[in-house]
């Protein structure tokens, strides 16, 4: 009979390690005391499923769309969701691209949608929908090689024979598939060159901030997509539209208290432009502060640094390394005008706050991503371009990670590699936006956990309670920090324990009465399985 029970338990103890000694690629990975209690909302860029998700990596709640995302979603107070979708284009095709708005209700029947999508323009990357409902979509249009001469292009930058500049529109939604455009500004109206005198917009650069040089282009970058923006972001008190110019390198803001008219004339230049002084002759390349930055926001009221810009600087073409970084600035602004230096620089010089991995080279997002200030003074980051999420807190502290499993071969297995030989995730996240459970849209919502999306039967259950009571009415055990560097609590078990490490050898154990903490210090950084006599197995993760 010992013979048996023995070759039981090693045959299910090295069952157990061929499992768990397989690495960790997707889901969650790290939920520690201090992490924002809310729900984390992302639209895959592989899928056409928009997912909510707990705070242990659990889905609570999923929209299933009619397409891909293009890219931005949101959820509104009222429980439903607007996204951009992904339509097919010919004619206008490039990162980002879009072409479709539209909004489904919390139990995903679709409530309205509206193509923005021709031969001659398409919606991208962004939108914004205002207090009033009605929405701004940021958008390309065309303009002919003839056209863009005109306007002062030089010609060898006309790779493509057409330019693409940005403009938006504000659309009044009507019924459930339509919308009437209310309100439209155009990048086109407002342009600047010193090339050609005999053509259009023709002055001296820097002596017009406000003005948009047709000519200004990174090394190389003559496509069609000439600005390549990707954010847009409103501030109602300001009444001010605030723009990321990717191939500008650059943050822009525009005045929205005009009409169509007067924006098309000299109130509808820039107010204010950061990141990049070379695109208005002002100052040389040491003066750039971003590089093909994304997801640039004003800081809502009531949180904290609110009313400052936050702008995720991906770091591309950055001259000293390769990093991303995080950062804040506050612009001066006073009696309606945003101030400048001596020198004609738009304030301030320098970044107020930023944040970059130790050592800077660890955290790299090429592309998309973005951060969103929590309440609680945490800061979530989405390196989109590995498809990860994680939170820091304001020691700059990481204190949750989660990596999206949905990727462009479909939901990961645990283990699965996704990334690409290029270093960048197969599971990229355009955005990702955390609400906190009082948030309107959840009131009278089912919100119970419904699984992990990823394909991991064998994961153990999420073991941080939120607080002493949810710990007691939910969850019979709990067993945290894990990771785990110190103290190993153990909580809500009576019994016997035992603590092996991945050869078979026990190396610890004991009682537990309702409560133990087991001191791991002293123990090698790696994989443990903790077996309790109630039949429970966990993995257990030491880290120094």
């Amino acid at each position: 009979m010992w013979k048996i029970g023995l070759t039981f338990l090693l045959y299910f103890f090295v069952s157990v390690s061929l499992i768990w000694t397989q690495e960790q690629t997707v889901g969650l990975f790290q939920l520690q005391e201090g992490t924002f209690e809310g729900y984390t909302l992302f639209s895959p860029s592989a899928s056409t499923n928009v997912y909510l998700i707990d705070n242990c990596g659990e889905m609570v709640h999923a929209w299933e769309c009619s397409t891909k995302p293009g890219n931005a979603t949101y959820l509104m107070p009222d429980g439903s969701l607007f996204r951009a979708g992904q339509l097919n284009n010919l004619k206008i095709h490039a990162g980002g691209a879009g072409g479709l708005i539209e909004q489904y209700s919390w139990d995903n029947q679709l409530l309205w949608q509206f193509t923005y999508n021709t031969t001659t323009v398409r919606a991208h990357h962004d939108f914004q929908v205002l207090p009033n409902g009605n929405i701004l979509i940021l958008a390309w249009e065309v303009k002919d090689q003839e056209e863009a001469i005109q306007s002062g292009r030089r010609p060898e930058l006309l790779a493509d024979d057409k330019l693409w500049p940005e403009h938006i529109v504000e659309i009044q939604p009507i019924g459930t598939d339509s919308a009437v455009i209310v309100w439209e500004w155009h990048v086109w109206d407002h342009l600047i060159q010193d090339f050609d005198p005999s053509k259009q917009n023709f002055g001296k650069v820097g002596d017009h901030p406000g003005k948009i040089d047709i000519n200004y282009t990174r090394p190389e970058r003559y496509g069609a997509d000439w600005l390549h923006a990707n954010s847009i972001h409103y501030h109602p008190g300001l009444d001010q539209i605030l723009l990321s110019v990717l191939y500008f390198d650059e943050i822009w803001i525009i005045d929205h208290n005009t009409t169509t008219v007067e924006a098309a004339g000299d109130q509808g230049d820039l107010l204010y432009r950061w990141g990049n002084p070379q695109t208005y002759h002002r100052v040389d390349s040491h003066d750039q502060k971003l590089y093909g930055q994304h997801d640039a926001r004003w800081i809502e009221e009531g949180l904290p640094d609110a009313g400052k810009i936050m702008i995720f600087n991906n770091g591309q073409g950055r001259p000293d390394s390769l990093y991303s970084s995080i950062i804040k600035i506050q612009p001066n602004y006073e009696d309606g005008a945003y101030g400048v230096n001596e020198n004609g620089l738009f304030l301030p010089t320098q970044e107020d706050w930023s944040y970059t991995a130790d050592p800077p080279s660890s955290f790299y997002a090429s592309f998309v991503s973005g951060a969103q200030q929590l309440p609680n003074g945490n800061l979530l980051i989405n390196d989109g371009a590995h498809g990860t999420f994680f939170e820091l807190n304001d020691q700059n502290q990481q204190l949750w990670k989660y990596v999206n499993p949905v990727t462009i071969f479909g939901i990961a297995a645990q283990g699965a590699l996704v990334v690409n030989p290029a270093g960048n995730g197969t599971n990229s996240v355009f955005r990702a936006t955390k609400y906190p459970k009082s948030y309107p849209a959840f009131i009278a919502k089912d919100l119970k956990p419904k699984g992990i999306i990823e394909d991991d039967p064998n994961r153990s259950p999420c073991l941080v309670p939120s607080t002493k009571e949810e710990q007691e009415e939910d969850m019979p055990f709990a067993l945290y920090p894990n990771p785990v560097h110190d103290k190993l609590h153990i909580r809500t078990f009576t019994g016997t324990y035992e603590l092996f490490n991945m050869q078979g050898q026990r190396i610890r154990s004991g009682f537990v009465e309702q409560e133990a903490v087991l001191r791991v210090e002293a123990l090698a950084s790696g994989i443990y399985l903790l077996l309790l006599s109630d039949g429970g197995t966990h993995k257990i993760i030491v880290q120094h």
